[in-house]
Formats: structure tokens, sequence, C-alpha cells
């Protein structure tokens, strides 16, 4: 039987890299420079009932289920149109 682990801390520590050069078309157009986040990295601070590993488990499990996380990792279709 699955048991559940109670957390005594959860704090996220995010840190990103941006291109913002071209922002609205003005600045560094050049079209090769990917705009946005090119990188986003989490650290998880995390302490509950469990071991080590177990709370490694939940951060993997989590990680790979979250969707905020999937919606930046994989193509997300978006429309644009004037109202």
């Amino acid at each position: 039987m699955a048991r559940g682990i109670t957390l005594t801390r959860l704090e996220l520590e995010l840190e990103g890299d941006i291109n913002v050069t071209a922002v609205w078309g003005v600045g560094d157009l050049d079209p090769l420079k990917k705009l946005g986040f090119t990188d986003v990295r989490v650290k998880v601070h995390l302490e509950g009932d469990a071991s080590e590993q177990e709370l490694q488990d939940l951060v993997a499990h989590s990680n790979a289920w979250s969707p905020v996380a999937n919606t930046l990792r994989n193509p997300v279709n978006v429309s644009v149109e004037l109202a």
C-alpha cells in the first residue's frame, strides 16, 4: 500500500535566461536569435517525512507530470487575432 509523504518545507528557486533584445520588433532584429526564454532552472528545497531517495522520486514525478513544465518543454499551438 502506498503511503503519503508529509512535507514540512516546499520552496522553489527559479532562474532563467531570456532574450528580450527584439521585444516588439525593436532593437536587435537578427532572425537567428531566439526571442524569449532559452533556459529555465529550478531548485527544489523539499523536506518531509521521507528518505532522500523518496524526495528525489517525488521531485522527478512532479517534474514529469507538471502542466507548467510540460508547456515550457513542448511546442504549444498559439493563435493571435484581432478581436
